[in-house]
């Protein structure tokens, strides 16, 4: 079974599939090729759109993705697949004693050590303090929006000599002046749209 019943998932589809007046908005609006999204840099479900199965879970072959059953999702059923894969890890977590630290704070709300300031953010562990090599690194991950990557030099400190994020949301929405050529003012919300970017990514 792909998906529960009461997920919504077919209302959705009916919705966006089977819906004239959302097709006839999206359609054919800004048409661009593969060899423009890859030279653009585009990645995520962006690139994935224009029918390149590109997914780092499942090129980086990292965490454990290799360990379920899945394909790169580039058209449809998205959701759906998406869906499977939580499955199969809630399927595949070991069963056991675990650490749930907000949870057992809320149980004791009427206990006044709980309620003191250094148990408010319990949850919350400190990050470790260690010395970073030097180096270059590039780490990456596939976010919601797209690649998700880090570079980072260390010097022998445990502060880094250079650090940089490469958020998806605002190398994707680089191509919006290409998009937006030759398109009707109507048309400009459809195409931030299918972009699909987060504000807090683009604000620099």
């Amino acid at each position: 079974m792909l998906f529960l019943p009461g997920t919504g998932v077919a209302e959705y589809q009916k919705l966006i599939k089977r819906n004239p007046i959302f097709l006839e908005r999206v359609e054919g609006i800004s048409i661009i090729g593969q060899d423009e999204a890859l030279n653009w840099g585009l990645s995520g479900p962006m690139l994935r759109a224009f029918g390149i199965e590109w997914d780092l879970r499942k090129v980086d072959h990292y965490e454990s993705y290799d360990a379920f059953d899945w394909q790169v999702q580039w058209k449809r059923e998205g959701i759906k697949r998406s869906i499977k894969i939580i499955q199969q890890a809630l399927e595949g977590i070991p069963g056991g004693p675990y650490e749930n630290l907000e949870i057992r704070r809320f149980d004791r709300l009427k206990d006044p050590e709980w309620n003191d300031f250094e148990y408010r953010f319990i949850s919350k562990k400190p990050s470790p303090t260690f010395e970073l090599s030097k180096q270059e690194l590039y780490v990456r991950v596939e976010a919601p929006k797209g690649e998700l990557g880090i570079f980072i030099i260390g010097d022998q400190s445990v502060f880094p000599w250079r650090w940089k994020i490469r958020p998806s949301s605002f190398i994707n929405l680089q191509i919006l002046p290409q998009l937006v050529k030759r398109m009707k003012l109507v048309d400009i919300m459809t195409i931030l749209g299918s972009i699909d970017i987060i504000m807090g990514e683009v604000d620099r």
